[in-house]
């Protein structure tokens, strides 16, 4: 384990752990495999990063930019992700467990086979996002994100809780969405439609 060090991107070394370390990105897009960060603050600009097998534990990436970042196999445990910009990335097998990213911004995104469980993404933007093999939201929080012009075959929210949720109200878009009753209720409103 390496603890409290400032170091930068390319410095990280493959199946380490950080901790409490300050970790800058690099100017040229930078590529990150295998290593544990835990309550590290990272710095810098991370569009167009891209990390492989890592986990980020306990991070607070507020409002930081990682547009078109590429994630894979990754998981955030107890991250702050609060506004945090992952706008037009790639993401494949991520996970986010316990973390905080209300109004965080997956627009234009591609998530394949991603997860998300006891986390809050209140006004989250899922806007034009291509979801590929699922993504399942377990215990989450989605109150008034925004998964407009998003088709969710595959998408489960069932386990989850919204009271307000936009979606575009055409069948192309919410064909194979995942609800439970309570939730098609408010769908279903959309469409003009009223349950008694």
């Amino acid at each position: 384990m390496i603890a409290h060090q400032t170091l930068t991107a390319a410095q990280l070394e493959p199946y380490e752990t950080y901790s409490e370390c300050t970790i800058a990105a690099t100017s040229l897009p930078g590529k990150v495999s295998d290593v544990t960060l835990d309550n590290c603050t990272l710095t810098g600009i991370w569009s167009q990063s891209e990390w492989l097998d890592c986990t980020f534990q306990n991070l607070n990436l507020a409002n930081q930019d990682w547009n078109q970042a590429v994630l894979y196999r990754c998981h955030f445990q107890g991250c702050n992700l609060l506004g945090t910009n992952f706008s037009n990335g790639v993401w494949k097998t991520v996970r986010l467990t316990d973390c905080r990213a209300d109004y965080a911004n997956w627009s234009g995104a591609q998530l394949t086979a991603c997860a998300a469980q006891t986390t809050s993404l209140r006004e989250a933007y899922f806007r034009d996002v291509t979801f590929k093999r699922g993504f399942v939201a377990t215990q989450c929080d989605l109150d008034q994100a925004s998964f407009w012009e998003s088709p969710l075959a595959g998408v489960d929210l069932a386990a989850s809780t919204f009271e307000q949720l936009e979606v575009t109200p055409e069948a192309k878009y919410l064909r194979g969405l995942v609800l439970n009753a309570f939730q098609a209720a408010t769908v279903l409103s959309l469409f003009g439609v009223r349950l008694k």
